[in-house]
């Protein structure tokens, strides 16, 4: 008999291309920051042949720009994913509710024309700050979050939160099993800022994962300072173990033909940015075709 996950992943792999994309990290010698930054960015991203990248949903639908940039995406074929960041310790509630309510229908009049595919968010809280304690952390989360993600769910562009150094994969996991449609948004090279183990962390956080931050780093243990060193690396060239990550993504996300791959890329010190991203090309060109 036929097991059933080798079948649906058979499947899944013969469905679907990877649209590999872009995020947030421009090393000053890509020359980003230099003219119009917002033009810049989609440039970059064209001519690298990335299909999604992050902006801000506010710059985007701005008048004096959205008509190029919704222009710019649709003949290079790229989507924009777009974040919505709360207060989630505030106790003013209604100033909370007033800025989800305002981001949900600025992202259902735009997003269609935008091509959102996702929603990302975050928490300033860490799990180790004594106050407020991590339950109370997780109660605030939950609390703030589910307006945000019910409505994303809605208007089908599902709201996924990062792991982004403050919070174990498996605290987002209870989180999520707490939400209703609260996704992940993982990054595979955060898991190293927390002390976790990341394939393990990744693959605990797969079921729940709707996109990433596809990142690397060298790492190494420095006894005399007491501390981690986590330093750039190419994807795919350095110690998170991306080709482990990448397979068990395929393999146990909800929505597999859905998950929007974006690269964050740290070069290490001594290597040109463009280098780093011919050799990220040549590791993520190396991962199995779903297509």
């Amino acid at each position: 008999m036929r097991d059933s996950n080798s079948f649906h992943f058979s499947m899944i792999m013969s469905k679907k291309k990877i649209r590999w994309g872009y995020a947030v990290i421009y090393p000053g010698d890509l020359n980003i920051w230099k003219g119009d930054q917002l033009t810049n960015k989609l440039e970059f991203t064209a001519r690298n042949n990335f299909k999604s990248l992050q902006l801000s949903l506010d710059e985007c639908r701005a008048p004096e720009r959205l008509p190029q940039v919704v222009d710019f995406i649709q003949a290079h074929d790229i989507d924009i994913v777009v974040g919505c960041h709360l207060d989630l310790q505030s106790s003013d509630k209604d100033a909370r509710r007033r800025k989800v309510d305002t981001f949900l229908e600025n992202l259902r009049t735009y997003g269609p024309s935008l091509r959102v595919p996702i929603v990302t968010t975050g928490t300033p809280m860490q799990r180790f700050m004594r106050s407020p304690s991590l339950e109370e952390q997780m109660d605030l989360m939950a609390d703030g979050l589910a307006d945000l993600a019910k409505g994303c769910h809605e208007l089908g562009r599902p709201l996924g939160i990062e792991n982004h150094g403050n919070h174990y994969c498996s605290d987002l996991v209870t989180l999520c099993k707490r939400v209703p449609h609260l996704n992940i948004f993982l990054d595979t090279g955060n898991c190293y800022l927390i002390g976790e183990k990341p394939g393990p962390a990744c693959r605990e956080a797969a079921p729940y994962t709707i996109g990433t931050h596809f990142k690397d780093h060298y790492v190494h243990p420095d006894p005399r300072e007491l501390k981690f060193v986590i330093e750039g690396a190419p994807i795919g060239e350095g110690d998170v173990g991306l080709r482990e990550i990448y397979m068990d993504l395929i393999r146990l996300a909800p929505n597999p033909e859905k998950l929007v791959m974006m690269w964050e890329m740290v070069p290490p010190k001594d290597m040109p940015t463009q280098e780093c991203i011919d050799r990220s090309w040549a590791f993520c060109r190396s991962l199995p075709d779903p297509s």
